[in-house]
């Protein structure tokens, strides 16, 4: 896995979110739906902890897409400051519950239609609490949650009835804009309680995805600065890797497809995507592995559109941040495996066939990558026991 971070002067992708150290609401939420009356029925059994697991998923996501838009700050065109902490409301989701499955919810989670602290970064202030309820974000009210019908959703196979939560995102975007300044944002708690939060300079926007998704096999540009994944790849990742595979995914259509379509045409290359051209900006040394890999053989890839390219740039984000590339490509195949719809995530055979290239390059890239290092460390080893000791202090 890959630890090594870049020069100072740069920005890393392996900056404080990826030192694992994070609080999560889910811990204890166990305890908070014990204190609530819990009827015994086994459907609703069902329920709460289908509504449990969901919530999981989701908040495993929404902890990646953070990460990834931290860590994937050098790739793009358009940045911001990012939030260390999540916040999340029984009202947020998606798909519509009945005021029965709503009961159900809220006993089994401890969340309600307040925006809770739901997950916090290694890096948000010990005063910032999971639970605290959030009113505003640098005095500007968090509204409530909204329904509307969307027609068009009628076309595209989804509900028409959903939850619209652009004035959320809205008061989330702008308060990500003031802390251009100063870095930092001002929560307001219920009770009066102001909390300040630095921030940390990542890709704008926010890639989106639910469990409780009201149409989860599509993905979706709604606007506003956002991508929403389809909600029932989310319920199928598995591991910290296809939850980051899919954050990435998004990513590169929300703001890093310019930037790297831009590089492609200044070095002066041919479409197929350049291989290693993440990791280059990414990881100290990845250079002469790339040149090595270029002396060997022309690229074999070729893809094209935006998805094909996504496919890649999610393989290199996830190996940069220390993952296994091939997370993406082993959720498409269960995807496909399982008959679960969802849009351009399960891949055509033709982009399976260019992710396997491509994972086999950048095997071959880590590969050389890391004979470089301990060539590197053999020589400093030499030259350290080739130097004379140094003359003992005279009394």
């Amino acid at each position: 896995m890959i630890r090594t971070r870049l020069p100072a002067h740069r920005r890393s992708w392996l900056r404080r979110p990826w030192h694992g150290g994070r609080r999560c609401l889910l811990a204890g939420l166990a305890a908070l739906a014990s204190a609530a009356a819990l009827a015994g029925e086994a459907s609703d059994e069902f329920d709460r902890q289908r509504f449990k697991d969901s919530l999981a998923h989701e908040l495993a996501f929404r902890e990646a897409a953070l990460q990834v838009a931290w860590g994937a700050e050098p790739l793009c065109d358009d940045t911001s400051e990012i939030e260390p902490f999540v916040l999340w409301s029984v009202g947020s989701v998606r798909s519509g519950l009945s005021a029965h499955q709503r009961l159900l919810f809220k006993q089994a989670t401890g969340m309600d239609d307040k925006w809770r602290v739901i997950w916090l970064d290694e890096s948000a202030p010990e005063t910032l609490k999971l639970g605290d309820a959030v009113i505003a974000v640098n005095d500007q009210a968090l509204p409530a949650v909204s329904s509307k019908v969307e027609m068009a959703a009628l076309f595209r196979g989804g509900s028409a009835l959903s939850v619209d939560d652009q004035a959320f995102w809205t008061v989330m975007h702008k308060a990500r804009e003031q802390a251009g300044e100063h870095s930092a944002m001002t929560l307001t708690l219920e009770g009066g309680t102001k909390v300040k939060v630095s921030t940390q300079t990542g890709c704008a926007g926010a890639v989106m995805a639910s469990s409780f998704d009201n149409e989860p096999e599509n993905l979706l540009r709604p606007g506003g600065g956002r991508v929403k994944l389809p909600g029932n790849a989310l319920a199928e990742a598995h591991s910290r890797d296809e939850y980051r595979w899919l954050a990435a995914f998004g990513t590169y259509f929300l703001s890093s497809a310019n930037s790297i379509t831009g590089q492609r045409k200044a070095d002066s290359v041919d479409n197929a995507f350049t291989v290693g051209k993440v990791l280059t900006l990414a990881l100290p040394g990845a250079g002469a592995a790339l040149s090595a890999m270029q002396a060997q053989a022309s690229r074999a890839i070729t893809v094209d559109g935006l998805v094909g390219n996504a496919d890649l740039f999610a393989n290199e984000v996830v190996l940069a941040l220390g993952g296994d590339p091939a997370a993406g490509m082993a959720l498409s195949d269960r995807l496909k495996r399982n008959g679960v719809k969802a849009d351009v995530l399960v891949m055509s055979e033709f982009r399976r066939a260019n992710v396997e290239i491509h994972l086999q390059q950048l095997k071959e890239i880590e590969r050389i990558r890391l004979a470089a290092e301990k060539a590197a460390e053999l020589d400093e080893q030499r030259k350290a026991q080739a130097e004379p000791a140094a003359p003992a202090a005279s009394r």
